[in-house]
């Protein structure tokens, strides 16, 4: 049972870490909040990343047979002309429409961020 108990905080202090960063990175000017812009700059980093592994011979683009498994449904969405090939800029049009809906669904006072409260409250709490 002990054993359990320290595994189980250990996996709570790794998952707390880790949200930690997330935040770090998003928050980039520190001031406890987190604007569209800052939104769209950490999450077109983090698509960044998956863009170049994807991008299996190096072209500078991403087809959809690149990429597999469950990735392949977000790619579809992100095709925005439905030609089969995801460009940054595609990428970019996406993460910024994924952003304004998070902020459509938890500004809740509408100033363009959010605040630690807005981030961590649910949809059910609003409800």
């Amino acid at each position: 049972m002990r054993k359990q108990t320290i595994w189980i905080m250990l996996a709570g202090a790794l998952v707390m870490t880790q949200v930690q960063a997330k935040s770090i990175a998003t928050d980039t000017n520190g001031d406890g909040v987190f604007s569209r812009e800052e939104m769209i700059a950490a999450s077109v980093q983090r698509y960044e990343k998956r863009f170049v592994k994807a991008d299996i011979n190096a072209d500078g683009k991403v087809t959809l047979d690149e990429i597999q498994g469950k990735k392949l449904s977000v790619a579809k969405k992100a095709d925005a002309n439905h030609d089969g090939v995801i460009t940054r800029e595609e990428v970019k049009a996406y993460v910024t429409t994924m952003v304004d809906k998070r902020l459509a669904k938890k500004d809740f006072n509408k100033d363009g961020m959010l605040s630690k409260e807005e981030r961590s409250t649910k949809k059910t709490d609003v409800e």
